[in-house]
């Protein structure tokens, strides 16, 4: 079939895809001298001569929709018994493809293409056009980073017709809105149900429901729940999973009641969180000029040219230096406000900090480090920047060392046990144990063989042989207390005493001994060790205040989102975060560190600050 020539101009090149209805061809237009994608149906279709008269109708009315996140149908034709559709050729990856290559996609870059496949959806509903098969398969993303919807109408096709004769489900199940899984009715809110789906499997890499088969996926959609986005991921913004929630009401009447409703709430997450709406905006439609009417205009005398354009358009130009002035007035009145450092802090932590200053978070990216699991490590703006309230600071959070497997190195002599280990960049300490086993091979390590994080440290027990009497002490220091309570374990040398200090180490971190590292001492003698307890608090120590007993009550005329936090030196701390009734009390039992204040936020709105300690209760409405 390569190199046929469909239409007379139509030049096949290479097969580049295909789907369960068409194969999909990279051809020439020889006419116009450019590339173009080229959809053949499958054989099974053309056969269906019902089938085959909708699709063209179809594709026909798909190829009107003119819009720059819709691939564009150029043509629609068959010849010797082929059918095909020829469109613009994208060059890209699909959605499916990237989200399989690299998981889950940044929040802000989520929402972008949902808003370029919802103004499509837009676009698309105002012409009478129902996709009924959006799915990541179907959204193509070019080299430029634009987001491209194609296969318009040929769902529709398939549904009037191939459904009905072979029982098969055309598209795919993992997408469908309850009432296509059920075979009922379908209109503009099931391909926003489908884009729910879409943008719930955009950020979390996975879509709503997964089954062993396409009729247990449909059956899911109809009978279940899918898991909060926000559980799979916890730095997406409640007001993100807000709108995936709601496109993926089971009851189409719960659902956005268009494009137009889905795109304003799209458009205040990208601000929420600091984004661009999307990488491109469509045009705005224009009349098109009028042709072959020719008019004209009687002439004045001289004195009489017309003066009222002038004086609109000088009122025109008024109004837009003053809105421009207060707009730049109203830009200059928000006070400005100095970052707080968050690197070192929990992921919650951080958002915590930042929201008390006014200031908005987004996670940009995960990296493999040394930090704790969701722990930040970079942010922007730096720490001590002044910026404006309001403003997004972006933060770059620990996903975690990375794990290595640890070979099993029991039996060999230390030298070999050291080279081996040290090969794959562990950190090794030995431990000399009295033992049967030959003097000098290792009888014993820890952790086994497994997986621990790459640099990590792998303690070896070295045979000293059956005589022994003494033990040698290892060197403990950064190790953590549970891993030197078993070393001295083994080593039988208990641990009596722990002390803690701060300290700029990891809490629970080993940082001295009572006993000197190599030491030969007699087993059962005591040790004592000091422990890290994480950095001290901010400002110092302080003094320890509290606790103070507290009531809060909620005083507005309905239910609302309630959450107070505990500022003070080591950071904040969420007391309440829960929807209260009104005039219903709520006591708290509040400890503090150094000076401190309590915050009340209802419905995300600070409505109470006040320094501890506080005497009675917080009435707030």
């Amino acid at each position: 079939m390569k190199g046929e020539v469909l239409g007379g101009r139509y030049r096949l090149e290479d097969r580049i895809g295909g789907g369960g209805m068409a194969w999909v061809w990279k051809a020439e237009d020889t006419l116009l001298h450019r590339p173009v994608a080229i959809k053949l149906l499958r054989e099974e279709f053309v056969a269906d001569e019902a089938f085959v008269r909708r699709f063209r109708q179809e594709a026909e009315s798909a190829a009107s929709l003119v819009h720059p996140n819709v691939v564009h149908v150029y043509d629609v034709g068959a010849e010797n018994g082929m059918h095909y559709i020829v469109m613009e050729l994208v060059e890209g990856e699909t959605l499916k493809e990237r989200i399989l290559r690299q998981g889950p996609l940044p929040i802000g870059r989520s929402l972008q293409v949902a808003t370029s496949v919802a103004r499509a959806l837009q676009a698309a509903h105002r012409k009478g056009i129902v996709h009924r098969d959006i799915k990541p398969q179907n959204i193509l993303l070019t080299a430029e980073g634009r987001v491209k919807v194609t296969d318009f109408g040929i769902a529709r096709a398939a549904s009037g017709t191939t459904i009905v004769h072979t029982n098969t489900i055309i598209g795919s199940a993992h997408y469908f809105a309850p009432e296509q899984a059920r075979g009922g009715f379908t209109d503009e809110k099931s391909d926003l149900y489908s884009l729910g789906a879409v943008l719930y499997e955009m950020l979390t890499g996975q879509p709503p429901f997964e089954g062993a088969t396409p009729v247990a996926v449909a059956l899911k959609h109809l009978q279940e729940l899918p898991i909060s986005p926000r559980r799979r991921r916890p730095e997406i913004p409640k007001s993100v999973e807000a709108i995936v929630t709601r496109l993926l009401e089971k009851d189409p009447a719960k659902r956005y009641a268009g494009a137009d409703a889905l795109l304003a709430d799209l458009h205040r997450a990208l601000d929420e969180i600091g984004e661009p709406m999307t990488e491109e905006d469509p045009p705005t439609a224009t009349e098109p000029p009028n042709r072959g009417v020719r008019r004209t205009t009687p002439q004045r005398g001289p004195g009489r040219r017309r003066i009222w354009p002038w004086v609109v358009i000088a009122l025109a130009l008024a109004l837009v230096v003053y809105g421009g002035a207060r707009a730049f007035s109203a830009w200059i009145a928000v006070p400005n406000v100095k970052v707080a450092k968050v690197e070192g802090l929990s992921l919650t932590k951080a958002t915590a900090k930042l929201k008390v200053q006014g200031l908005g978070s987004y996670v940009v990216g995960r990296e493999h480090v040394s930090a704790p699991r969701n722990t930040v490590v970079n942010q922007n703006p730096a720490p001590g920047d002044v910026v404006k309230k309001g403003r997004v600071v972006q933060l770059l959070v620990s996903d975690g060392p990375r794990l290595v497997q640890v070979p099993n190195v029991v039996g060999q002599t230390i030298g070999q046990a050291e080279a081996t280990l040290q090969a794959e960049k562990f950190q090794v300490r030995v431990v000399q144990v009295k033992s049967p086993e030959v003097k000098g091979n290792v009888v014993r390590q820890s952790p086994q063989a497994g997986t621990l994080p790459q640099g990590g440290t792998v303690h070896l027990y070295v045979s000293l042989g059956p005589s022994a009497t003494q033990a040698s002490i290892p060197d403990l220091t950064g190790d953590t207390l549970s891993t030197a309570e078993s070393v001295m374990q083994a080593l039988n040398v208990p641990i009596t005493d722990v002390t803690y200090a701060y300290s700029t180490a990891q809490s629970g971190t080993v940082l001295d001994q009572s006993i000197a590292p190599g030491t030969q001492v007699a087993q059962n003698m005591n040790m004592t060790l000091t422990v890290s307890q994480g950095p001290p608090p901010e400002g110092g120590t302080g003094t320890p205040g509290g606790p103070d007993q507290i009531t809060v009550t909620y005083t507005g005329q309905s239910s609302a989102s309630v959450e107070v936090w505990l500022v003070d030196a080591t950071g904040v701390s969420v007391l309440l975060n829960q929807t209260l009734q009104p005039n219903t009390p709520v006591p708290l039992t509040v400890s503090w560190q150094g000076s401190g204040r309590i915050e009340e936020y209802v419905n995300s709105n600070l409505v109470y600050s006040q320094p501890l300690p506080i005497q009675g209760g917080i009435s707030t409405p």
